[in-house]
């Protein structure tokens, strides 16, 4: 797997913190469709919570789907990113801010 950037040619990020592209969950669900159109599967997402000039990770805001990388062969890729929808759907806090880890196989 390798990492997929999409920077310049995906969605925005609702915030850059430095080089790290940060979505609030609108976006988020925006960058999950590019991904989804561009057969991305996402290994990762952290969520943060931007307090002052520090990014706080919120503990109850982390997805890793990196065990189901190794068991869902060719599937992974939707997989990752029906389980991210589902995710999503599951944070409250309008004001968390996700950082996603992507590959393509």
């Amino acid at each position: 797997m390798n990492e997929f950037i999409f920077l310049g040619a995906g969605p925005e990020p609702t915030k850059l913190w430095g080089d790290t592209p940060l979505f609030n969950l609108i976006d988020g669900r925006k960058l999950l469709i590019f991904c989804e159109e561009h057969d991305a599967a996402v290994l990762g997402i952290e969520g943060f919570r931007v307090v002052e000039d520090r990014r706080v990770p919120d503990m109850d805001c982390i997805a890793d789907f990196s065990a189901l990388a190794m068991t869902a062969g060719k599937q992974f890729p939707a997989e990752s990113r029906e389980l991210s929808k589902c995710f999503l759907n599951s944070i409250s806090d309008p004001n968390i801010l996700l950082e996603f880890v992507l590959v393509k196989a």
